[in-house]
C-alpha cells in the first residue's frame, strides 16, 4: 500500500470527505485527489499538514508491514462516535472521563498479562 492509499484509508476512518480534508489542510480537493490515487508525491511539509490532521505519526505513512494506525473495528467506530463532541463536554465531564482512563490504565499496568503467567 503507497502512501496515498494508506492517507484515503484514514481519511475514510475519520469519516472525512476529500471537501473536508481540503477545507482543514487548505489543500484543493484535487491535489488531495492527485495523492491519494498516486498522482502527485507531495512534499513532507504537506505530508506533515495531513497527518496533523488526520491525526496519525507520519512514520505511520512508511510503515511497510500492517496494521496501520487503529484496527477499524465496530467498538472503535463506536468510541470515536461517542467522542465526537468531547470538546463541547463541560470541564467536569471531560474530568470525570479522563479519571477514570487513567485508573484503567493504571490497573492494566499492576495487573500482570495473562501471557507472561
Amino acid at each position: 500500500m503507497d502512501i496515498g492509499e494508506k492517507l484515503k484509508k484514514v481519511r475514510k476512518i475519520r469519516k472525512y470527505r476529500l471537501k473536508d480534508l481540503a477545507e482543514k489542510t487548505n489543500l484543493s480537493i484535487s491535489y488531495l485527489s492527485d495523492i491519494e490515487n498516486g498522482r502527485s508525491t507531495p512534499p513532507l511539509q504537506t505530508l506533515q499538514i495531513l497527518c496533523e490532521t488526520l491525526d496519525i505519526p507520519m512514520y505511520e505513512l512508511f510503515r511497510e508491514i500492517e496494521p496501520m494506525l487503529v484496527k477499524e473495528t465496530a467498538r472503535n467506530q463506536e468510541l470515536y462516535a461517542l467522542l465526537e463532541d468531547f470538546n463541547e463536554w463541560d470541564e467536569g465531564d471531560k474530568n470525570e472521563l479522563l479519571s477514570y482512563l487513567r485508573a484503567k490504565r493504571s490497573a492494566r499496568k499492576e495487573t500482570p498479562d495473562k501471557a507472561e503467567k
